[in-house]
């Protein structure tokens, strides 16, 4: 019989595994891969809801990262601490006159905080490091 005579039964009989199989088993690796990626996918967005959260740090600050330092010092016999932003030009200096039994700091940049203390609070030098970039 040739394939136009044969009954459509016949014809589809001689194929392996009906249609309704065939595509459950290649719908089921879909499946897999799609929960895969929704998982990356919600991963991702958590990740990105995060970045949106955090402020964007100013290139223009960023650069100035390397030019904050923190001094530890005495001062009306107290035990202080500073974090000075140096001017770019006057770091040389700045460093030299750290060696110095006085030091006006202010004369070498801002001061960008100071208080009483041994260590500088958390609070602020988070402040820094979101501000700054500092690492």
């Amino acid at each position: 019989m040739s394939e136009t005579q044969k009954s459509f039964a016949e014809r589809y009989a001689s194929k392996k595994g009906s249609f309704t199989s065939q595509s459950l088993q290649n719908d089921e690796p879909e499946i897999a891969a799609k929960s895969e990626n929704s998982s990356t996918e919600s991963t991702q967005s958590s990740i990105l809801q995060n970045k949106k959260n955090l402020k964007p740090i100013d290139p223009q600050k960023k650069m100035q990262a390397e030019l904050i330092y923190l001094v530890k010092g005495v001062d009306a016999g107290r035990n202080a601490w500073y974090y000075v932003l140096v001017e770019r030009l006057k770091v040389q200096l700045f460093l030299k006159a750290l060696n110095d039994e006085i030091i006006h700091l202010e004369n070498y940049g801002k001061i960008l905080f100071s208080a009483y203390g041994d260590e500088p609070p958390e609070d602020i030098t988070n402040s820094l490091k979101d501000e700054y970039g500092i690492a």
